[in-house]
């Protein structure tokens, strides 16, 4: 069925919809998006990979005053642009310094405009029910709501690129005046490549023309202005790549723009996965709404041979696009498909609606089981791991789930969330047995998910700071290190280093013998080695130090070693 332009496809009358009730349902999202991720921000440190990289980048413009050229360990940094980082140094600025709060606030306060961009553009696909639940879904996402309390590009890199398809899609819809839509989503464009590179055009335009191409709306394609949006999108990139590549010089232009782009696209020196990468990891992140995905397809499927078409073209293009454009490039990390969550967000808010709509009673008489079953293995599958999990933790081998875990779990307020989810679990499975209304187990899953979240930020993610954080490590190698003394690390940027001893320079070494030569000198030398390169250095090397400290930071084990030749402490 082809949809016309001018169309806003609708389940019910849109005349009917009171924007009263909009203002609520976008308040109510709002509250509930900020009492989650909102709360107790900056209670607990960066932890890498990431983080405490990128709020080294922006400490150090609001150090030095250069906010042109990235730079982390006085060195230049040319693998991401800077527009992220230097929304970190503005939100830090007041403070007079980058802390965790201020560097995961712009991902907190971008995921906001994300659920609420997918609130209004599940009102405009369909009705604002629908984006209402496209909204919950979206926080109730365990990979959105992670990602979206961490200090990392790909929040703020959603927040353009969902804005921007926003606008294209308004246009779309309009008879007239469709420039006043296209011409500021390529401004938004712009700030998304400003944020992390080319990708951030090529996603919602790669959507747009799919979309046209499937709506077999080939004139359109002419329409949406896509030259005069390549020239704004050059343009605001401009703004910032012409002085940093005049200043930077030659090589800094060649790394921005082939190394960073062609390079991790064709075949790329980072992150490395096989095409099918997502296809095993997106399922794994979507939680807890990829159990509902087959009941989706098979439902979507029913109505497409019924005659009936739900509209989910759009939001289906989207995904899609987005899903095999990622898979084509060589680099891939699970984070990188943020773009596509709203999409996978309104798609399942669609199915939902046929269910849980309060005027929507055929799809519940006609597919009961399309809910029931995966609802079913949900609520039963959260009260046995629960249980079990309890149990393993009361008689299991605490050394056991150490190593399973990386940090000393019995030291983990655990009992909450567990009985949280096993109390969940089983009113999820009384509410089926009584044969509940479809809407009050979604509210449930909801409920769960939040509640989770909630118990995370307030003492989850606190209490295993200790285990993932370089902070005390840190601050027993300021006892051990004067600020005068010379510190190296061997095989590893010291990012992390450099944020929490707030130490740059810190030279990389990256040959044993380089070492070695620095170890044989009268001057007493400092390194942070990991315990890997520490075991595969030459037995004489090793006969050189002597280990001061040692540290277990996520899954990597560091050691603090000192040239003997000149003495240890």
């Amino acid at each position: 069925m082809q949809q016309q332009p001018s169309e806003t496809v609708c389940i019910g009358s849109s005349a009917s919809q009171s924007y009263k009730g909009d203002l609520v349902k976008i308040i109510v999202l709002l509250l509930l998006g900020s009492a989650i991720l909102l709360t107790n921000l900056g209670g607990w440190d960066l932890w890498n990979p990431d983080e405490p990289r990128y709020a080294e980048i922006a400490r150090e413009m609001l150090q030095t005053g250069n906010y042109l050229i990235p730079h982390i360990n006085s060195e230049v940094y040319p693998d991401k642009p800077p527009l992220f980082f230097w929304i970190i140094a503005l939100v830090s600025k007041p403070f007079g310094d980058v802390s965790s709060a201020t560097a995961r606030f712009p991902s907190a306060l971008a995921a906001l405009g994300v659920i609420l961009l997918t609130f209004l553009l599940g009102r405009k696909l369909y009705n604002s029910r629908v984006g209402f639940v496209a909204g919950l879904i979206l926080l109730a996402t365990t990979q959105f709501y992670w990602l979206a309390l961490r200090a990392n590009i790909d929040m703020t890199l959603t927040l353009w690129t969902t804005l921007s398809i926003f606008l294209l899609y308004c246009g779309y819809t309009k008879e007239q005046g469709k420039h006043r839509y296209y011409l500021p989503a390529y401004f938004f464009m712009g700030l998304a490549v400003l944020t992390k590179g080319p990708v951030g055009f090529a996603i919602p335009v790669i959507t747009m023309i799919l979309f046209l191409i499937a709506q077999k709306q080939y004139s359109q394609i002419l329409k949406i202005d896509i030259l005069k949006g390549l020239l704004i999108i050059a343009g605001v990139s401009a703004l910032w790549l012409v002085p940093a590549c005049i200043t930077g010089g030659n090589d800094y232009m060649q790394n921005i723009l082939f190394k960073q782009t062609i390079g991790r696209t064709v075949d790329s020196f980072s992150h490395k996965q096989p095409f099918f990468y997502y296809l095993v990891n997106f399922p794994a992140d979507f939680n807890p709404w990829t159990i509902f995905i087959p009941s989706a397809v098979i439902y979507f499927w029913r109505k497409k041979k019924q005659g009936q078409t739900l509209d989910i073209q759009f939001p289906l293009v989207w995904f899609l696009g987005t899903l095999i454009f990622f898979s084509l490039i060589s680099g891939k990390r699970n984070l990188y498909l943020l773009p596509l969550y709203p999409a996978a967000a309104l798609i399942m808010a669609r199915f939902w609606y046929d269910f849980i709509g309060e005027k929507n009673s055929d799809a519940r008489e006609q597919h009961p089981r399309l809910l029931t079953v995966p609802f079913y293995i949900l609520f039963a599958a959260l009260a046995l791991f629960s249980l079990g999990f309890g149990v393993v933790l009361l008689f299991g081998s605490k050394t056991a789930l150490m190593k399973s875990f990386e940090i000393d779990i019995s030291r983990v307020p655990i009992y909450p969330m567990l009985i949280l989810f096993c109390a969940g679990g089983i009113a999820g499975l009384l509410l089926l047995k009584n044969k509940a209304r479809a809407v009050f187990p979604f509210a449930l899953t909801v409920l769960i998910m939040v509640s989770g979240f909630l118990f995370s930020v307030v003492s989850f993610l606190p209490s295993i700071n200790e285990f993932k954080s370089a902070r005390p490590f840190c601050d027993r190698i300021a006892k051990i290190v004067k600020p005068t003394d010379k510190l190296v690390t061997f095989r590893f940027d010291p990012e992390s280093f450099n944020y929490f001893l707030k130490r740059r320079p810190i030279p990389v070494i990256d040959e044993y013998p380089k070492l070695k030569e620095l170890f044989g000198s009268n001057e007493k030398v400092y390194c942070l080695i990991l315990d890997k390169y520490n075991e595969r250095a030459p037995e004489e090397d090793r006969k050189m130090v002597t280990i001061l400290d040692e540290s277990q930071i996520g899954h990597r084990k560091y050691y603090l070693i000192v040239n003997r030749s000149a003495g240890s402490n």
